[in-house]
This record gives C-alpha cells, structure tokens and sequence, in this order.
C-alpha cells in the first residue's frame, strides 16, 4: 500500500511540473522589429514573393501599435511597398497568440496593382487595405524569450471580408 501511495505521489509530481509548464500566464514582450517572407497559399512556391517588416510596440496591457511594411516583389521592376499602422485596439498578445491588424490607405492617385507571374491584385485608389496577422507562439508552454513567430495573413480591400492575398508568415526578432 505505501508503495502504491508512493508511486502515485511520484507521478502525481511528473503531471504538476509538467503541467506547470503551461501554465505560464505571463504573455511574452514582443516589443521591436520583426522581419520576414510571406509565402501565397494560392501558389507558394513563387520565389521573392513578399519581404515584411513589422515594428511593435507593446504596452502594458499587452497591446500594439507601431506600423507594417510589406514590399511584393522585392528588388524587382514590379517592386510594390504598402505600409499599414498598426490598430491598437484589434492588436494584441497573450500567453497563445498575437493578432495584428493594419489599416494603411492607397493615397497615390491611382490603382495599386501587385503583379506575380499571372497573378494581379488590386487596391483601388482611396481604398482600404488591411493586414491581419494570426501568430501562434504558445509562449505559455515555452517561456523564456521569443525571437521567431509563425503563423497566417491575410490582406482584405475596403469592407470586403474575402482576403484578396493570403498565406503563411515566418518572422525572426532584429
């Protein structure tokens, strides 16, 4: 019997610690620049699709501000930079994921047009845009500190609630 308690108590202690692990409800400092590729889910092969660059920064309620930059194309002719701010109420981090929503607006007098193989987005001119990024990091499985995320973007034009681009993001902390 007391080997039976003994044992139970033993990996009672495992189940805790392990446990334990994730429970950290401390969400992560995400604070400072974060660099990039985007990856199409349509086609994710292209090559030097997309380069981003996101500047947070996190508040003690564990919102952000700051702004996106995404260049289509990079170091091509077709080169296309939008740059978003970042919506602090619609921006924050927990102990399981960030979401970071950036509005920006096309004020260059015309249409934008982002042009990839046989693919054209457009942003009208006056319109919209908005990035959305899903990251998951399970930081309250990991602690410590982070410096890589992954996860999902979208970027929708206007009202309208179907993405016009979307995909997966890879990002490494400057």
């Amino acid at each position: 019997m007391i080997k039976k308690l003994i044992v139970f108590l033993v990996a009672l202690l495992f189940v805790v610690g392990a446990a334990g692990g994730c429970l950290n409800d401390t969400p992560p400092n995400l604070n400072g620049t974060w660099k990039g590729k985007l990856s199409r889910n349509i086609n994710p092969t292209i090559p030097n699709f997309a380069d981003v660059t996101i500047n947070l920064t996190q508040d003690q309620n564990n919102q952000f501000s700051g702004n996106i930059e995404v260049k289509y194309n990079p170091n091509t002719p077709n080169e296309v930079v939008l740059i978003a701010n970042i919506y602090s109420n619609d921006s924050s981090t927990n102990t399981w994921n960030a979401t970071i929503k950036a509005n920006g607006v096309n004020s260059t007098g015309g249409n934008i047009t982002i042009s990839y193989g046989n693919v054209n987005l457009t942003i009208p001119n006056g319109e919209t845009f908005t990035f959305t990024f899903t990251l998951l990091h399970f930081y309250a499985c990991r602690g410590g500190s982070l410096t890589e995320l992954t996860g999902g973007y979208t970027l929708t034009v206007g009202n309208d609630i179907n993405p016009i681009d979307s995909g997966a993001v890879d990002l490494v902390k400057q």
